[in-house]
């Protein structure tokens, strides 16, 4: 496999996006979280003083064949060395071409089966990746699922320049549950692959209180805490990045069509 492979799984999918008819969503939320983390001194959300302040546009949407999951990360803090605060954006957009909507069987836990297809970028970094997707059906969790990537990613910083081939796994979940009269929301991803033949493992799970329930908006402010998880390998061993996070999330828009 090459990186041109992962290309032509992301422009499969853009492809049937944008066909005729097939591209009319049938559901869509937006949101937008705030989040004030510490501990950021390590990897490449590095500050100088440990904190970082971000704001997330967060975009999911279904249509016919398949789905859309895009965000983009504008961040605030003391980067990459820096004695004074900078700014910077990372975004990522996954597309995802179901061929069992397409006619081909499926059944049993895998509720959709298809193409998955990501972009990564930012700053001086991106990344294509392309393979296979799936839906499950597994009780209690209101999402849940997998992919299973082949991942070409860049790092250009001038006088630098890293190139990197390798596999990506990346289950992610949605489990909504009840404390007494209050309504939760645990969710996240994890993205397991390898960098020069080193483990790396990316997780940022999320636990949120839905307070607009209070006032009678459910679904529509939530707060609670995004927890940053990064281990990778280094010359001379391995770190762990453990962030803690507050966040407040709040979705203006979501919308079914019959």
């Amino acid at each position: 496999m090459t990186q041109t492979f992962a290309r032509l799984i992301a422009a499969l999918s853009l492809a049937a996006l944008l066909a005729p008819g097939a591209a009319r969503a049938e559901f869509g939320t937006t949101n937008l979280q705030l989040l004030q983390g510490w501990s950021f001194e390590k990897d490449a959300n590095g500050t100088t003083d440990k904190k970082l302040t971000t704001l997330t546009i967060n975009h999911f949407s279904t249509w016919s064949h398949g789905d859309n999951f895009f965000f983009a990360d504008l961040a605030r803090g003391k980067l990459n060395g820096s004695d004074t605060v900078t700014s910077g954006v990372y975004a990522e957009w996954h597309p995802r071409l179901f061929l069992n909507k397409l006619g081909l069987p499926t059944g049993g836990v895998v509720k959709n089966w298809g193409l998955a297809g990501e972009v990564n970028q930012g700053g001086s970094f991106f990344a294509y990746l392309g393979g296979l997707g799936l839906d499950l059906a597994i009780p209690g969790f209101q999402v849940a699922g997998l992919n299973v990537f082949y991942r070409y990613d860049t790092l250009d910083l001038g006088t630098y320049r890293a190139y990197n081939s390798t596999y990506q796994v990346s289950p992610f979940w949605d489990v909504p549950f009840k404390i007494g009269p209050t309504s939760w929301d645990f969710s996240g991803f994890l993205d397991l692959t390898t960098n020069d033949g080193r483990l790396d493992i990316m997780s940022q799970p999320e636990l949120l209180l839905d307070v607009g329930a209070f006032a009678g908006a459910p679904g529509k402010l939530h707060v609670g805490v995004e927890w940053y998880l990064h281990y990778f390998k280094t010359p001379t061993g391995s770190e762990t990045v453990s962030a803690p996070q507050l966040m407040i999330q709040w979705t203006p828009f979501t919308q079914f069509v019959p």
